[in-house]
């Protein structure tokens, strides 16, 4: 088994401030599988005693557990034990789809959003948000005498959020990224390192952010078919190694059917259907995040976010991607969706993690989240693996966009064991 040391260690120095990039995905890889095949015997029978080497290979073959050679000695995925009763139930007995089980709380939220749409209530889509994110780097001998560079995610300026103002902590901060052209928006901070003394670095933000909601027979009513514009032409392009052409699987979902609102649908219904939600591995380390999910058979809200934009685009559909956080009390962490756009319609959000809300006895409500979206997100990424407004020197930690920030030194990005984040709602009102 690895052992990770604690901070301050000459182990944790080496492998987490990261100067080679190679090495870096190599030990990221090493932490997201630590565990070899009798370690994780001994785990999954805390779950089921019965469990033995033959069970373990079993699973492996039937994508239960994720498994990996290293220096020639298989490892298990660290998060298996976590994922397996999740898989499980989905794979040995009847679906768990995306949204089946979802809270009357949930079922509200977006009630509201498509009442007022309707005009049936002047409030409850659209709220002030008011938030504390930091992030607080310990002390180690290794920073003496040197400068902390951080990058935090900011909300973007777009249709359904504006307003922003951001305050941080110490002086000097940079906004960058909010522009058209930006796929990454936040603030640069940086602060030299007090001898013996964490360093702290944090944000107050308040913004406006509006849910919004289409509905599916207005869109049909509305469609138009595509100009081949550079709205188009950006959104429909393939960006490797995360956006590819699944020409062949699209098509086998969405068959003969040719309006783009009603292939969305498809390609909806058919991720939700078919890719439970499993916890993720680091998507650095992955070449290839939506034909993993296609091979796995599973992924979190991210992965079929890429994988949903891939099949899309490969229909002609222009999609892009939309991450940050979701802000709901009491349900606050990262998360990633999309939009779609429709000629006619315009960009309309879609939450293929959300799925259906099917124990709605509401078909707008069971449907939203493919044609509609909440007012409690912060959005501030809308694509992937693009550069940022004040260039790191070191690899990323987050590679694909950026939702918990970034740490470097002179001698290296700071990977996350590292350091720690959090973000905290001060206040939500509605607007």
């Amino acid at each position: 088994m690895i052992v990770f040391a604690q901070p301050g260690s000459t182990e944790v120095i080496d492998r987490w401030i990261e100067a080679d990039s190679v090495k870096a995905l190599e030990n990221r890889i090493r932490r997201d599988f630590p565990y070899t095949m009798e370690e994780g015997v001994k785990l999954l029978q805390e779950l089921d005693p019965s469990i033995g080497e033959d069970d373990m290979r079993q699973l492996a073959d039937r994508k239960l557990i994720e498994t990996k050679v290293i220096d020639g000695v298989k490892h298990l995925y660290r998060k298996s034990p976590r994922n397996l009763p999740l898989l499980m139930v989905d794979r040995d007995g009847s679906k768990v789809l995306r949204g089946a089980s979802s809270s009357e709380r949930r079922r509200a939220i977006a009630d509201s959003v498509i009442k007022v749409s309707r005009g049936q209530l002047d409030h409850g889509d659209c709220h002030k948000i008011k938030y504390r994110m930091w992030i607080d780097v310990p002390y180690i001998d290794e920073l003496e005498g040197d400068t902390l560079r951080v990058w935090m995610p900011v909300p973007r300026n777009t249709w359904r959020q504006n307003r922003v103002t951001v305050v941080p902590n110490i002086a000097g901060g940079v906004i960058y990224g909010d522009d058209d052209e930006s796929y990454h928006t936040g603030i640069y901070l940086e602060k030299a390192v007090t001898s013996g003394k964490d360093s702290h670095f944090e944000i107050e933000v308040e913004y406006i952010t509006k849910g919004v909601y289409f509905d599916p027979d207005s869109i049909i009513k509305h469609i138009q078919p595509y100009k081949h514009d550079e709205n188009y032409n950006r959104y429909t392009r393939m960006e490797t190694p995360h956006i590819v052409d699944m020409s062949e699987m699209a098509q086998s979902i969405v068959g003969d059917e040719r309006n783009p609102f009603l292939q969305s649908e498809l390609v909806y219904d058919y991720i939700v259907t078919h890719y439970p939600w499993a916890g993720a591995r680091e998507y650095s380390t992955i070449e290839c995040i939506p034909e993993y999910v296609a091979e796995r058979g599973y992924g979190d809200c991210g992965q079929v976010a890429l994988l949903y934009i891939s099949l899309m685009r490969s229909l002609e559909v222009p999609a892009r991607w939309e991450s940050g956080w979701m802000l709901v009390p009491g349900e606050v962490g990262i998360h990633d969706w999309t939009e779609v756009y429709f000629e006619g319609v315009g960009w309309v959000p879609v939450d293929v993690s959300f799925g259906r809300y099917a124990n709605s006895d509401d078909a707008a409500v069971r449907n939203f989240y493919s044609s509609g979206i909440d007012g409690y997100r912060m959005a501030a990424n809308k694509g992937v693996c693009g550069n940022f407004g004040v260039p790191k020197r070191y690899i990323r930690s987050e590679t694909v966009d950026q939702q918990v920030g970034e740490v470097e030194c002179s001698k290296g990005n700071l990977f996350y064991p590292l350091w720690d984040y959090g973000l905290k709602i001060i206040s939500i009102e509605d607007f």
